[in-house]
């Protein structure tokens, strides 16, 4: 059954950009169209809204209002690099999508990607979300320290990963960062981080990790852990059916099985990645940490893990950093 759309766009190119990107996306179907917001409200039921961020300045409630009539999941596509919520309205309840980057406000390619990330995002339900809150519920293994935190994240990754590595106190172990990248980024991505958050962060390569300390794995590549004799060890794994890299699920299935304890962390970004992941470190009762998604700057990866019952905790970036501060001070196993 085709996913039925309906747009609220003002501005005839962005319209027109749409219009094109959905007629080419498989399952896919606009039925309604609408000009502003007054005129929204008239639309017939659907399973997504795609709605022009320009129209919502000013207009908060009119958007929360809208938002809760419609039962769907609602997309708001900005210009540029960064698209940010309106005043009145739970960052949880839409979905951000940037429609450009840097050097271009609009770039369709880019466009038709994320809209198809963000299409593809389980819709959070109004049950799942009063399921799921910053309390901790009970840990799923007795707290142990860490011999290795995961963490996957993507679009927002950049903004939001120095909020918690500022928070974060000196790791006892390795802390792995798998971030959607490309692989002529890494370094300059990897120097950014050690600059606003103060920690020594490095580039991962395949060979043992150190003792302790931040890696943030290469751009464009895929890696996974495997013990060997010496330790733990990065591997380089080739043959992945994603378009994303590196890889969040193949890090995180990679960890859960090992033999030790680790933690599974999930951040801001498009789509499922890491769903699959935190499901196999579930499996082994290995905790997973979730970024909760009214503090996400786009929800899907955050949300598709708690859908699938496989986060054991959510928090914003902050209270992540201080749940592995408290598992850094236990006495060593």
């Amino acid at each position: 059954m085709a996913l039925r759309i309906a747009l609220v766009v003002q501005t005839e190119f962005l319209r027109l950009v749409l219009r094109q990107l959905l007629r080419r996306q498989v399952g896919t179907e606009i039925i309604a169209e609408a000009a502003d917001l007054g005129a929204a409200g008239a639309l017939p039921a659907v399973g997504c809204l795609i709605i022009e961020r320009s129209l919502c300045e000013g207009e908060g409630r009119s958007l929360a209002a809208i938002l809760g009539r419609h039962r769907g999941q609602a997309i708001l596509v900005g210009e540029g690099e960064i698209v940010t919520v309106p005043a009145g309205v739970k960052p949880g309840d839409v979905t951000l999508v940037p429609a450009g980057h840097p050097g271009a406000k609009l770039d369709p390619a880019a466009l038709g990607e994320r809209l198809a990330l963000a299409m593809a995002r389980p819709v959070v339900t109004a049950a799942v979300k009063a399921s799921v809150t910053d309390t901790p519920p009970a840990r799923p293994r007795r707290a142990q320290r860490p011999a290795l935190v995961g963490i996957a994240v993507s679009t927002g990754g950049p903004e939001t990963l120095p909020v918690l590595l500022k928070s974060l106190d000196p790791p006892v172990c390795p802390v792995i960062i798998a971030l959607h990248s490309p692989e002529e980024h890494a370094a300059s991505l990897a120097h950014h981080l050690a600059e606003v958050s103060g920690h020594t962060v490095i580039v991962g390569e395949a060979g043992p990790l150190p003792p302790r300390g931040i890696i943030f794995l290469p751009g464009g590549l895929d890696h996974g852990l495997v013990a060997t004799t010496h330790g733990l060890s990065l591997r380089r794994v080739r043959g992945g059916t994603s378009n994303f890299h590196p890889n969040g699920d193949i890090l995180l299935s990679s960890m859960a099985g090992l033999d030790c304890p680790v933690v599974g962390v999930i951040l801001t970004g498009m789509g499922n990645d890491g769903c699959e992941g935190a499901k196999a470190l579930k499996a082994r009762s290995y905790p997973v940490l979730a970024q909760s998604p009214a503090s996400c700057i786009v929800a899907g990866m955050p949300s598709a893990a708690i859908a699938a019952g496989a986060v054991s905790e959510t928090a914003p970036p902050e209270g992540i950093a201080l749940r592995l501060n408290d598992w850094f001070a236990l006495p060593e196993s």
